[in-house]
């Protein structure tokens, strides 16, 4: 089962908060924009769908994800959230969209494998699935339906009227003739008749009926309004697209939620930077030699890598013909000319396609090693063992060169390697013009889903006269006598993998840029002064390349992060006896108490019997025998979502669900590890019975069909009760004799931290003590009024300081941020300063219409008590309403 990565996590974190906000009040422009502000994304205007068929309250997302970032495994944990956080219900109808059969025959594949990771992800999101096309579809029985989640894995091209299989989605079909036994009497009106003004049974109808949650995978390749138009004859209950490259035009798509480049780089997820080669037309066989050079170096350091941590790779060249009837001709010198053996090269140019899968490109056995092309590769073909493009094609349409592009991305097993050659991706090409080269791909990176601002820092020109793989691990040769054996064993372990000491031979091999820790530990390593005076030699060359371009951005002075300068901050630690820990809400757990002595009644707003209903519906016939029916009007209009909801549950089979099973549905659904099932389950059962005689119910019936709304009911008032013991826990840690403590044992190491915002600043103003350099993290200079932000004043006011050595824009969320624990939450504090003095100073700005809040008196008190136990090591300060002048004081105050 593939774990999550953590911005992975974030975006499902996101896509959770906007759908339980839109279950609540039935808004998704509300929820949209909170769920925005939550992430600490600028607030943008939602955009309600705007097509036939497609209800304007209709949930309609966004989630941009640049290639190799995992869309596809996002889809499936997505497609059960929408069921359990906006349906609300156990099993639904899937309609995942794909943007042609090839990828549809990947897809279905995948998500019918059992032991693909997709699969296994989806069942887990899911529960029990079927998956099946649209041909299978059109012969589901109401049995497969009602019992699991059905995934219906089809093209937009499927449900086009003018299409052969469109028609048959449409037409009568007696498989679905039970499907619309026993309707409802206010579903009629959204089913398509047939010629008897009867519902028609079909595809399409079985599929208005239940209320599709739709999933559109590459979603850039079906906007256009006839394919909005298609969507609507379905009835979704929600669309959630995934893509690199959202649409800005026409129907625009609501980006909830963006992924970065520096947090695929930082994940693991893509080699970065792009190194870029050029040569004019007349030098194409001095390209075509470093590129086949480059990749050779390329195998010869994986083969080092391999033995070092037993990852097999094998780097692949892709080469990009002038003509299709060139790539022979090309085949036939690469073996004559080169020496390379035929079996090594392959060809890919329309119908003449000997592309190998990808599981058997990745098997050792396999001999690929050179893949010719024109155009494009085979689409949905996806290796990461493709490192390296050389392009002889000296005009390009911009279509291929993306597509290619996009191929030589992936980070093979999403890993970082220990020779940073091997993290990077490489193009050559011919062109009489490199600032030509790197114009068009960086807008080949922007296709793939990477920002302007980002792809102009991850593409790096080199000088093809003097280009080298000069970052690979660079060897160090000393006299072996000269060499603590004990000391290296040591210190060795301490380095975790960045360097390697062989005592027998002398080599001193540096695989990374080293810290000025790191490289004392190494220094300590040998005897002498000769020898110590080589290392600090070879750790500043390594330290000098990889300023250059080895975290993806080309700066002319390097930043105190790449210069290897330590930058810690010490941690608000609790003893227990001997063992030392963070200060988190594990602490607080430790609270004991009973939620079964809480109050387990609900609020009087709450009644079971005063649901959110859909308009009522009459059947009559008519003088002629028609089939006669309307709606009856209703003083106030339900929302989209609440007549939704209540469509889904009078779908659901629920009959027969006993009051302990009821029970039992509502606790597995809350979660709550703090607190024993025993005494949960007694709470839902005290807050079930007194339901039942607040509201005089007969029976349990009510509360079954209800039992969403009644599980965030109760959820709420367990949070409730968990918030009051929390806070109540929090204010003793606070008190002076609380065994609260700072150690500089306990440190977050920011020098070791993978800095990856979600976005950069991109203004005018030039940072010059940012400890990562220049790309400020998710620091927005302008609110959308046009004034500038307080945070973005409260930045530039530390920049300027003297007393500032370095500052960092701490990024809320991520690992390795410095935080504090409040009685409810992590908090992250805006800015963390290293000061001349060594000091550590945190600020964290708030508005004046904040700083008297709940929480803001608790992020304070926190603050104060981490400053207060460092021993005049750090300092807190929480300026308000623009007066920076208070960072000064708390600075200058001794």
């Amino acid at each position: 089962m593939i774990t999550l990565k953590h911005y992975q996590t974030r975006v499902l974190d996101t896509l959770t908060a906007f759908f339980r906000q839109c279950s609540k009040d039935g808004h998704p422009e509300a929820a949209f924009q909170q769920a925005l502000s939550g992430n600490g994304q600028a607030v943008l205007p939602y955009f309600p769908v705007q097509a036939e068929g497609l209800n304007k309250g209709m949930p309609y997302v966004c989630l941009r994800v640049p290639t190799g970032g995992g869309k596809t495994l996002l889809a499936c944990h997505a497609a059960g959230l929408a069921m359990s956080e906006l349906l609300r219900t156990d099993r639904s109808v899937l309609l995942w969209l794909v943007p042609s059969n090839t990828i549809l025959n990947q897809t279905a594949d995948a998500l019918r494998d059992p032991r693909h990771d997709y699969r296994r992800a989806l069942e887990l999101a899911c529960g029990p699935i079927e998956v099946v096309t649209i041909d299978e579809a059109l012969r589901l029985s109401r049995a497969t339906v009602d019992g699991q989640t059905v995934v219906i894995v089809a093209t937009i091209q499927s449900f086009r009227v003018e299409d052969q299989t469109g028609r048959k989605v449409y037409e009568q079909n007696g498989a679905f003739s039970e499907h619309l036994l026993n309707l409802p009497a206010d579903r009629l009106a959204d089913l398509l008749p047939g010629p008897d003004g009867k519902p028609k049974p079909s595809l399409v109808n079985m599929l208005r009926l239940r209320r599709p949650i739709v999933i559109v995978d590459e979603a850039h390749n079906a906007r256009t309004d006839l394919s909005f138009a298609t969507l609507g004859n379905v009835l979704p209950s929600c669309i959630i697209e995934f893509t690199a490259t959202p649409a800005r035009a026409g129907q625009p798509s609501n980006v909830l939620h963006r992924v970065s480049a520096a947090e695929l780089k930082a994940e693991d997820m893509v080699k970065l930077p792009l190194r870029v080669i050029a040569r004019p037309r007349g030098e194409g066989d001095k390209l075509l030699t470093g590129a086949i050079d480059t990749r050779a170096q390329l195998e010869a350091l994986a083969i080092d890598e391999a033995q070092r941590s037993g990852e097999y790779l094998r780097p692949i060249l892709l080469l990009q013909a002038e003509r299709v009837d060139a790539c022979e001709p090309l085949r036939k010198r690469l073996n004559t000319e080169f020496n390379i053996p035929l079996e090594q090269i392959k060809i890919s140019v329309g119908n003449n396609d000997e592309l190998p899968g990808a599981d058997e490109i990745a098997s050792p056995r396999c001999p690929v090693r050179f893949i010719l092309t024109v155009q494009k590769l085979r689409e949905g073909w996806d290796c990461p063992f493709a490192y390296v493009l050389c392009s002889l094609k000296e005009t390009r349409s911009s279509t291929a060169i993306e597509q290619i592009v996009g191929r030589i991305l992936r980070l093979p097993h999403a890993r970082a390697k220990q020779h940073p050659d091997l993290n990077c991706s490489y193009a050559f090409s011919v062109s009489p013009s490199i600032t030509d080269v790197l114009a068009e791909l960086r807008d080949a990176l922007e296709h793939n889903g990477f920002t302007a601002a980002e792809a102009d820092r991850i593409v790096i020109a080199e000088s093809p006269s003097s280009f080298a793989l000069s970052a690979q691990p660079i060897t160090v040769q000393v006299m072996p006598q000269d060499i603590d054996a004990a000391m290296a064993r040591q210190e060795e372990e301490a380095l975790k993998g960045k360097a390697i000491v062989s005592v027998a031979s002398g080599d001193i091999t540096i695989l990374m840029p080293l810290d000025v820790l790191d490289t004392e530990r190494l220094k300590r390593c040998v005897t002498t002064r000769e020898a110590k005076d080589r290392i600090e030699i070879t750790v500043d060359r390594v330290r000098e390349v990889a300023s250059k371009w080895g975290d993806g951005t080309h700066t002319l002075s390097p930043s105190p992060y790449a210069r290897g300068e330590r930058f810690n901050v010490p941690r608000l630690c609790v003893r227990d006896h001997e063992a030392v820990f963070e200060f988190d809400r594990t602490v607080l757990l430790e609270h004991r108490w009973k939620l079964s002595d809480k109050d387990a009644s609900l609020p009087d707003s709450y009644s079971p019997l005063a649901r959110p209903v859909p308009r009522m519906g009459n059947i009559d016939i008519g003088a002629q025998g028609e089939v006669k029916t309307s709606v009856a009007t209703s003083t106030e209009e339900p929302s989209f979502l609440h007549v939704l909801h209540q469509q889904v549950l009078a779908l659901g089979v629920t009959d027969g669900m006993p009051f302990e099973a009821l029970v039992s549905w509502i606790d597995r659904r809350i979660t709550h590890g703090d607190i024993a099932m025993a005494e949960s389950t007694a709470f839902i059962l005290r807050t079930v019975n007194g339901l039942l005689t607040k509201h005089s119910l007969n029976g349990h019936d009510a509360l079954v069909q209800d039992r969403y709304r009644l599980r965030d009911e109760i959820e709420a008032r367990i949070d409730e009760h968990r918030a009051h013991e929390r806070k109540a826990a929090f204010q003793q840690f606070l008190l002076p004799d609380a065994p609260l403590f700072v150690s500089d044992d306990n440190v977050i190491l920011l020098s070791d931290l993978k800095y990856a915002p979600g976005w950069t600043y991109s203004g005018g103003f030039e940072f010059t003590k940012h400890y990562f350099g220049p790309k400020v993290g998710e620091l927005q200079e302008k609110k959308a009024n046009g004034d500038t932000t307080e945070e973005f004043k409260c930045a530039q006011y530390l920049d300027q300081m003297p007393e500032v050595k370095y500052w960092v824009r701490n990024l809320a969320n991520r690992p390795g941020s410095f935080r504090l624990q409040t009685s409810s939450d992590w908090f992250y504090p805006d800015f963390v300063c290293e000061l001349a003095d060594g000091r550590i100073l945190v600020v964290e700005n708030k508005g004046a219409h904040l700083y008297s809040a709940d929480d803001s008196q608790e992020k304070r008190a926190i603050g104060q008590v981490w400053a207060d136990r460092s021993n005049g090591r750090c300092l807190f300060v929480m300026p308000t309403g623009g007066n920076f002048d208070s960072i000064a004081a708390v600075i200058r105050t001794k």
